[in-house]
């Protein structure tokens, strides 16, 4: 498993020399140097007006892009226009004028500045330009920051293992957790001790935690009386945790106080990526029937208040791009109403069963040491346990468990990547 890192660089005219680094889990960063072009500032005989309503910008490196007058305006960075303090836009859309043109337009020091018909006058620094381009280049840069790209795994996969307290201390090493986290959806943090609150240490040092109805945090024991399955030691079917709420957590974590000795309760994994990639080539017609029944979740029951919660979604959902964005499956929680003709309810079940399939025959099998935490992307990989008799003399399990969302997961890495001068490809 290979991660590549590029630093980001300030850009100047000139070609030089950046790094490139590569990592693997636990091995840290190896650097490799690599030439690249690094020119960004705006060539004064570059402005080449396209049409009526956009300007071609060629940079000294000798790339152009294409800007709107329309985008230029709305992104004037002048303090009238835009708090940079807030990192906020001042101009609104109601200002907007959609025919807007230049009436000056010209090159000066490596910058662009406009004087509008208006009469504003708005300057572009050609640093600021080269990182907006509307290029294949730079609009895959942004991609990245916003979310990486998923590397699918099997049956063969080795959880990556990334040592706890190296991540509470060192940037470098948090950075490749959430990194490890995001790309595979699943990592191992060892050493972590047993200490109640070791968990949330980590947790808050990336973020926040994301509470539900069940409280901050939970203590999984088998209890007499449970309110929830995972307070048992029955088996618990591949799930992904909190369908029946309208936004689950983006990230599961559990960290083994104590693991049960003997036979069972052992975490079934499994990356539903995988999955629906292989349902999608070799069912279409199942993949689309997850993709568009909806399904009733719900949860009922007494947790410091009492609750019942419905939720109504598709198994299997996509993004904005047509890529798996989320997967809904839960034996325990999917509820017995179904708001489906009764011809359609065979259909489902015989999706939904051969998806279960395909997803177990890819999955992995994790039994976790005490002192070690298990964290998984709640979106797209399915977890499960292995059942285990918590009444015999060796039976006792005891898992804290705790949710980040990915809005902070992902605002961390950012945040890390900028001060340690990273980008990712």
């Amino acid at each position: 498993m290979l991660i590549k890192l590029v630093p980001l660089t300030r850009v100047t005219q000139t070609f030089g020399t950046t790094r490139t680094f590569v990592t693997t889990p636990g091995a840290g960063l190896v650097e490799a140097p690599r030439l690249v072009s690094t020119g960004n500032h705006v060539n004064r005989r570059s402005l080449e007006e396209v049409g009526e309503r956009m300007v071609k910008i060629r940079f000294c490196d000798d790339t152009s892009s294409k800007y709107p007058y329309v985008w230029l305006r709305e992104n004037c960075q002048c303090p009238s226009c835009f708090n940079s303090d807030a990192v906020a836009r001042l101009f609104l859309t109601d200002d907007l004028d959609l025919h807007v043109r230049p009436k000056d337009i010209q090159v000066c020091d490596g910058s662009l500045e406009v004087v509008w018909n208006d009469e504003h006058t708005s300057r572009y620094t050609g640093e600021w330009l080269y990182q907006r381009a509307f290029t294949p280049q730079a609009r895959q840069l942004q991609r990245s920051s916003y979310r990486l790209s998923r590397m699918m795994w099997g049956s063969e996969f080795e959880v990556p293992r990334i040592d706890y307290r190296s991540a509470m201390e060192k940037d470098e090493t948090m950075l490749e957790l959430l990194v490890l986290l995001e790309r595979y959806g699943v990592v191992i943090l060892t050493e972590a001790s047993t200490r109640l609150g070791s968990l949330i240490d980590m947790i808050e040092r990336i973020g926040f935690v994301k509470p539900t109805h069940y409280g901050k945090d939970y203590q999984l024991k088998a209890v007499v009386s449970p309110n929830n399955l995972a307070y048992t030691g029955s088996k618990l079917g591949l799930h992904s945790d909190l369908p029946y709420t309208q936004d689950p957590p983006g990230t599961t974590w559990l960290h083994c106080i104590h693991q049960h000795e003997g036979k069972g309760g052992d975490n079934t994994v499994s990356d539903g990526a995988k999955g629906v990639s292989i349902l999608k080539e070799r069912h279409p017609d199942h993949y689309n029937t997850l993709l568009h029944t909806p399904i009733y979740f719900q949860d009922q029951g007494f947790h410091t208040y009492d609750f019942y919660k419905i939720t109504k979604r598709n198994t299997i959902t996509l993004d904005e791009e047509g890529q798996l964005n989320q997967i809904y499956i839960s034996s325990q929680s999917r509820d017995s109403m179904m708001d489906l003709d009764p011809e359609q309810v065979y259909d489902f079940y015989v999706a939904l069963k051969v998806f279960n399939d395909i997803l177990i025959e890819h999955g992995i099998t994790i039994k976790t040491k005490s002192g070690e935490i298990l964290a998984l992307d709640n979106t797209r990989l399915l977890h499960g346990r292995k059942s285990f008799d918590p009444a015999t003399t060796i039976g006792f399990r005891h898992m804290h468990n705790a949710y980040i969302d990915w809005d902070d997961l992902r605002s961390k890495r950012r945040l890390l990547q900028s001060s340690m001068g990273v980008s990712l490809t």
